[in-house]
């Protein structure tokens, strides 16, 4: 797995407009731009937060992501610990 590109990619997407709006556009072809596992890139455009979690994404990252993606922190929190999706 490449954590660190996961990484990377998801703070350019909270910190930077222009990678936000190029995410939100496609976000398969944004994220050709880093190196990802392939594993990693399907939790990331499926926004499977369970596995992006357990993959070893830091919710100091994670948490500002689901909330570009209108997440409600009941939800979030449920998603980081495994539980059971609404």
């Amino acid at each position: 797995m490449s954590l660190y590109a996961l990484q990377k990619l998801i703070r350019d997407v909270n910190r930077k407009p222009n990678c936000r709006e190029a995410f939100f556009k496609s976000p398969e072809t944004f994220a050709d731009g880093y190196e990802l596992a392939e594993s990693e890139k399907r939790a990331l455009v499926a926004r499977d937060i369970t596995a992006l979690y357990a993959m070893g994404v830091h919710g100091l990252l994670l948490r500002p992501f689901t909330l570009l993606h209108q997440m409600p922190e009941p939800d979030y929190l449920k998603a980081i610990r495994g539980e059971a999706r609404t």
